[in-house]
C-alpha cells in the first residue's frame, strides 16, 4: 500500500506576504494610460535624461562639499561631450554658428540654445523608437515614481544652491563702485543685482523662500507643495532673468519645467479644489518600494541626502561669508577715497573731466565674484578701472595690476596722517605719482541705509515727489 506524504511548504515571512499582496493590488489597481499620456511620459523621461546628462549645473550641487575639489575643466566637460551633436544640429538643421565660448560666463549663448533644441530632437527620436518597441505597454507607473523621485531631489539641490547663496547674502551684493558709478551706465543686470543687494533683509527672505521649497521637495508627502512654491519662485526668477538680461534664462526655464513636471499629476485635483470649489479625495502616491520596511528606509535615505545637501551648502556659504561677507575682514584702506590732489611726473594735474588718466576716486572693497579685483579707480570721466591688488601691511605698500592690460603695473606706498587722510606715493603705468585723498563717509549714501523703517513721514528722496 502506497503511503502518501504531504510535503509542507515553507512558511512565508510577514514581509514577504505583505509584498506579495501589495504586488497583486498594484497590478490590479494600476490604471491604463491613454496613448497621449504614454507618449508624453516617454518624451518627458527622454528630455529630462538628456538635460541631466549634459548639463553640469544639475550635477554640481549634488556633489556637496566635494564639488569644490573638481578641476575647473570639469565644469564644462559635459558640454564638450555634447558639442559634436550640437555642432551637427547647428550646421545641418539650423544653419547657425554655435561655437562654445569659454570660459562659460553665459548660459544663454547660441551654443546652449542649440543644445536645448538638440535635447528636443533627441527626445523626439527616443520617443518614436520607444513607442514602436513598447507599444503594448499599458502604463509606466513604476518608472514614473522613480523619475519623480530623481527630479524632485535634483530640483531641491538647485534650490538649496541658489537659496543659501541669498540666505548668506552673497549672490547679490552692493560693491562700493556702484555707489559712485552713474546710474545711467549700469547694465540691466547690474540694476537688478544692486537693487536686491542693497537690501540684505530682502535678499535673505528670497533665499529663505527657495530653501523652504527645497526642504518641502525632499519629503515625499510635502513634495507637491514644494513644487508649487518652486514653480511660483522660478516663474518670478525667469521673468527677472528675461527682463534684466541675466544670462540664465534657458537654465531657469528648465528648472521651472521640472517643478511643473512634479505638479502635473496633481493638476486636475488642484483645479477642482481651487477653481471649481469641489472636494477631492487624498491622492494615491505609489511608494518607491513594496514593503513597509523598505519604504521607511527609503524615506530615511532621502532625509539624510537632503541633510547632506543642506549641510554642504551651509558649510560652503558660511566659509565664504566669513571671508568676503559684510562682517568679514576688510582689506587695508577699505572704503571710498576722494582725490584732493594728483601729481604725475612732478606736475600737478587739475581735476579736468577730459583727463582720462587722472584719478577722481580710489575704491578699496572686499572681493566679489563678479568684480575683477578688490581695488578700483574712478577716472575724471566717471569710468571705472579694476585692479588686482596685493597689500603688504608691514611695508605699507600696494601692488596693482590690470587684468585688461598685462603690461601695466603699479606700485604705491601709502601713509595715513589721520583715519580719513591718505597719501599714495609711487609709480602707476610707468609714471611717478603722488596722490592725496580724503575718505568718504559711506553712511552719506542714502542707499547704504539698509533695514526696515516702519515710521516714515515722507520718502527718503524728495525728488520722488511731484515737481509741480
Amino acid at each position: 500500500m502506497t503511503r502518501l506524504v504531504k510535503v509542507a511548504r515553507p512558511s512565508s515571512s510577514p514581509q514577504t506576504v505583505e509584498a506579495e499582496k501589495e504586488t497583486e493590488n498594484e497590478a490590479l489597481t494600476a490604471p491604463k494610460w491613454n496613448t497621449a499620456k504614454l507618449i508624453a511620459f516617454r518624451f518627458s523621461l527622454a528630455y529630462i535624461a538628456l538635460f541631466f546628462l549634459t548639463e553640469m549645473r544639475i550635477m554640481y550641487p549634488l556633489l556637496g562639499v566635494f564639488g569644490n575639489d573638481l578641476p575647473q575643466s570639469a565644469l564644462s566637460r559635459q558640454y564638450h561631450v555634447a558639442r559634436p551633436f550640437v555642432n551637427w544640429v547647428a550646421d545641418h538643421v539650423l544653419h547657425v554658428d554655435a561655437t562654445l565660448i569659454e570660459p562659460v560666463q553665459s548660459g544663454d549663448q547660441a551654443f546652449f540654445w542649440v543644445l536645448a533644441f538638440t535635447w528636443f530632437l533627441g527626445a523626439v527620436l527616443v520617443t518614436l523608437v520607444w513607442s514602436l518597441l513598447d507599444r503594448r505597454r499599458e502604463n509606466y507607473v513604476a518608472l514614473h515614481k522613480w523619475l519623480h523621485f530623481v527630479v524632485r531631489l535634483c530640483l531641491a539641490a538647485q534650490l538649496f544652491s541658489f537659496g543659501f547663496a541669498k540666505v548668506f547674502p552673497l549672490q547679490m551684493s552692493l560693491p562700493l563702485t556702484r555707489l559712485v558709478e552713474p546710474f545711467g551706465n549700469f547694465a540691466m543686470l547690474n540694476v537688478l543685482w544692486s537693487q536686491v543687494g542693497s537690501s540684505q533683509p530682502y535678499e535673505i527672505l528670497l533665499g529663505c523662500a527657495e530653501v523652504t521649497a527645497g526642504l518641502l521637495l525632499v519629503v515625499p508627502r510635502t513634495a507637491m507643495l514644494g513644487a508649487l512654491l518652486a514653480s511660483v519662485e522660478l516663474t518670478q526668477v525667469l521673468i527677472l532673468n528675461a527682463t534684466y538680461q541675466v544670462p540664465l534664462k534657458i537654465f531657469t526655464f528648465h528648472l521651472l519645467l521640472l517643478s511643473l513636471f512634479i505638479v502635473a499629476p496633481y493638476a486636475v485635483r488642484l483645479a477642482k479644489f481651487f477653481v471649481l470649489n469641489q472636494s477631492v479625495s487624498p491622492p494615491s502616491r505609489p511608494a518607491l518600494f513594496r514593503t513597509r520596511r523598505a519604504v521607511h528606509l527609503a524615506l530615511a535615505a532621502q532625509l539624510l541626502f537632503g541633510a547632506w545637501l543642506v549641510g554642504s551648502q551651509v558649510h560652503e556659504e558660511w566659509k565664504l561669508w566669513d571671508s568676503i561677507g559684510s562682517s568679514g575682514p576688510k582689506p587695508p584702506l577699505y572704503g571710498i577715497w576722494d582725490v584732493t590732489s594728483f601729481s604725475s611726473d612732478g606736475r600737478d594735474r587739475p581735476p579736468l573731466v577730459n583727463d582720462t588718466e587722472r584719478w577722481n576716486r580710489l575704491i578699496v572693497d572686499t572681493p566679489h565674484s563678479y568684480q575683477n579685483g578688490p581695488v578700483s579707480s574712478q577716472r575724471m570721466d566717471g569710468s571705472i578701472v579694476d585692479y588686482a591688488a596685493v597689500f603688504d601691511p608691514n611695508l605699507r605698500t600696494m601692488t596693482l595690476a590690470r587684468p585688461d592690460d598685462p603690461k601695466w603695473a603699479g606700485q604705491l606706498a601709502f601713509e595715513q596722517s589721520a583715519a580719513d587722510q591718505l597719501t599714495l606715493d609711487g609709480v602707476l603705468g610707468g609714471h611717478k605719482v603722488r596722490i592725496n585723498l580724503q575718505k568718504v563717509d559711506l553712511s552719506s549714501f542714502p542707499i547704504t541705509h539698509d533695514g526696515v523703517e516702519w515710521e516714515q513721514d515722507g520718502p527718503a528722496q524728495p525728488r520722488l515727489t511731484s515737481r509741480y
